[in-house]
């Protein structure tokens, strides 16, 4: 089914759900797509899967009393039940005194999400990329795991304000990991073509990873330089979201931005904004809420500018509008950027590297926890290459290491960047950075 046509066909259900509801106020939120996945192993495809999923989000108002409720299907018996549930959760909670109802209609702007040879790939298709992958890792006698998968998807948010929004858009997502003996290589791709997607150089990356992070050796844990690759950025960014930029823990002064908002937070070197209209991630017009997205600077030169907020959590800070990031109304108001981007600097990677004394290059983190939110501190492993640096020169490959590190304070002594930026999983669009320092507080046996 074309695009246009399942929206249309979404839109409709959506409305009659509205205009049926005897509540003072109701929002519909319903999405409905395809997600199919190709897995290998051993350099083998192994599995070969596919869901069709379907899913509502029901909010209403009685008075200042709301209530949400859910279904996993379209059905109309199944969306007249979900909106019944939640009338009955609405007339059996407390009223929110500062609720300042649901959001009116705004235009958004047009976004390029679609792509058809995305959405029709097949599962040969999708075994192609696979096996491109795998023979780049045979060619360097190493062994290739990871997946292919592809996404299709439509969304529509109409409620009783006169909301009525759709769209939707495709992804393509490629990652591997190639071992050779006790060294291990991590790469992946992104976007929303899957035409886009070289997954025979993704297979060549993972696998000279792989190679030369054989017979790793053992340093000791310390303050060290590090050239963090976009995965590694990547990871810290998305916990950066959480810790600090929400616009509901800034309200409720759990962000460590609370208070501080106009002031230096870390480096003058960091630029954090969030654009889900930019083509170079996965574009998405609008929020959960139905509200267009549009570009926020979050940090600007080091200083704390904003924090992204649904319509609710907009009001409540003085706000006219929301910034468009809404997140479905089970996430109990929660509001957070998905698309997140760190400004780039003048150099290249390799350039990065030659230009450390002594340090680590880190290919991606793992286990990654939030110790202290109020400080962004982070404790995580390093993975599948870590390699030592010394004079400008990559010597030997390392067991990989705990950090603990204060992301914020981290990033405010990055003394370098890349010029190009990467779409990595996220979906977020990250340069290649060095940072002065890094905190590593543990070794491991591998």
């Amino acid at each position: 089914m074309r695009p246009d046509q399942r929206e249309t066909r979404l839109l409709e259900t959506a409305e009659r759900l509205v205009r049926s509801s005897p509540a003072d106020e109701t929002e519909v939120l319903l999405a409905e797509g395809r997600a199919m996945l190709t897995r290998f192993s051993a350099n083998r495809i192994h599995q070969n899967v596919g869901a069709e999923e379907a899913w509502a989000v029901v909010r209403v108002v009685a008075g200042k009393r709301i209530g949400v409720a859910t279904a996993s299907s379209l059905r109309a018996e199944a969306l007249d039940a979900a909106r019944e549930a939640a009338l009955a959760i609405a007339r059996a909670s407390e009223p929110s005194a500062d609720w300042p109802g649901l959001p009116g209609p705004q235009p958004a702007k047009a976004v390029d999400a679609w792509d058809e040879a995305t959405a029709e790939a097949t599962a040969d298709r999708r075994a192609d990329l696979a096996g491109a992958i795998i023979a780049s890792a045979r060619a360097k006698r190493c062994e290739a795991a990871g997946a292919v998968r592809t996404d299709d998807g439509s969304l529509v948010v109409v409620n009783s304000r006169g909301v009525a929004a759709a769209g939707s858009q495709t992804q393509a997502t490629v990652h591997a990991v190639a071992t050779r003996e006790d060294g291990a290589g991590y790469a992946e791709g992104v976007s929303t073509r899957i035409g886009e997607v070289d997954a025979g150089e993704i297979g060549r990356r993972a696998a000279l990873k792989a190679v030369r992070s054989r017979q790793p050796r053992a340093v000791e844990p310390g303050r060290y330089d590090v050239v963090l690759e976009p995965a590694a950025v990547a990871e810290w960014l998305e916990y950066l979201a959480w810790m600090a930029f929400s616009g509901k823990a800034l309200e409720e002064g759990r962000s460590p931005l609370s208070g501080r908002m106009g002031e230096k937070v870390t480096g003058e070197a960091v630029t954090i904004w969030d654009n889900g209209l930019d083509c170079r991630t996965i574009p998405q017009a609008f929020d959960y809420e139905g509200m267009p997205k549009r570009r926020i600077t979050l940090i600007e030169d080091g200083m704390a500018k904003a924090v992204a907020t649904n319509y609710a959590v907009a009001r409540r800070l003085g706000k006219w509008r929301s910034t468009g990031h809404g997140l479905p109304a089970t996430s109990a108001g929660e509001c957070l950027p998905l698309h997140l981007f760190l400004k780039g600097g003048r150099s290249s990677a390799r350039r990065l590297v030659a230009e450390m004394k002594r340090g680590l290059v880190v290919t991606r983190f793992h286990y990654t926890n939030i110790l202290d939110p109020m400080k962004t501190v982070l404790t995580g492993m390093t993975r599948d290459g870590t390699f030592l640096v010394e004079d400008g020169e990559i010597v030997a490959p390392v067991r990989n290491l705990r950090y603990t590190e204060n992301v914020l304070e981290a990033l405010g002594r990055m003394d370098g960047a890349s010029r190009r930026l990467v779409l990595v999983r996220g979906p977020y669009v990250v340069p290649t950075v060095r940072i002065r320092g890094v905190q590593f507080t543990g070794t491991t046996e591998f």
